[in-house]
């Protein structure tokens, strides 16, 4: 009968066998493991030799001295391990003495805001999930904030950061209403880029134009066609196009390349 371990041993189960091979391989090998498990509870001298050990007196007798240097620096690092903080892309855990430096690199956005006493640091305020309603927006906001422009009467979101440069603002209503304006919408600015379907009101010509993302063209909704009136010429789209200039007066039209009188 085997000899059993009551209560079970927490390494080696209720039989008291070695978990590594009986030879030079084995003790090397625990060795190794007990230089990583020191490393990982702090030490300011960890010493592992890069070229391994062989497994035989010699290689015993070279991994025990690199533990041993492993193993002596610890009392200076006994407050090293900060429980819950893990070194990471923007923290840094430096030994210093009998304690650690944590150097965390942080920046407020947007309501955020963080500051530096000289003994520590302050995050005060909270990434408000509102939605901002004012003229212009500011900048340094995470990407999905709401920006409800008042001079536009639109709702923007913020998208830049997520492989968007430019703009970094994005109207989320750009299908629900029809553009209003003298020129057609071209996805500069905060005009974003039509879509097939886009509606288009032309102030100047008084008329509703679709887009059709197949030819890349503004197509007036009616068969019927004002003239736009006024002292500046409008923004042509097609062949055909008439203007009264008011400053002459005199009916135009648009041959593809210029206006020319009708």
């Amino acid at each position: 009968m085997p000899e059993v371990n009551t209560p079970p041993c927490p390494t080696h189960g209720a039989l008291p066998r070695a978990l590594h091979a009986e030879s030079f391989e084995g003790i090397v090998t625990v060795i190794e493991e007990i230089i990583n498990t020191v490393s990982g509870v702090g030490t300011v001298s960890y010493s592992r030799c890069p070229y391994g050990y062989p497994w035989n007196f010699e290689g015993v007798v070279r991994a025990l001295e690199d533990l041993n240097t492993t193993v002596s620096g610890i009392s200076t690092q006994a407050t090293a391990v900060v429980s819950g903080l893990v070194a990471g892309s923007g923290i840094y855990i430096t030994p210093s003495g009998g304690s650690s430096i944590i150097n965390v690199g942080a920046a407020g956005q947007g309501s955020v805001n963080v500051t530096y006493s000289g003994s520590f640091i302050t995050i005060s305020g909270q990434e408000s999930t509102s939605t901002i309603v004012s003229g212009a927006p500011g900048d340094a906001y995470q990407p999905g904030t709401l920006w409800f422009d008042t001079n536009e009467g639109r709702l923007f979101v913020y998208a830049s950061g997520n492989g968007i440069t430019s703009p970094a603002w994005y109207q989320t209503n750009a299908e629900a209403l029809a553009y209003k304006s003298e020129q057609p919408p071209s996805g500069a600015g905060f005009n974003a880029p039509p879509r097939d379907g886009s509606l288009w009101f032309n102030n100047l010509l008084g008329s509703l134009f679709v887009y059709d993302a197949v030819t890349s063209g503004w197509y007036e909704t009616s068969s019927v066609r004002t003239p736009a009136y006024g002292a500046a010429a409008p923004a042509p789209v097609t062949e055909g196009v008439t203007w009264i200039d008011s400053t002459v007066p005199q009916l135009k039209v648009w041959n593809g390349t210029a206006w020319v009188d009708a």
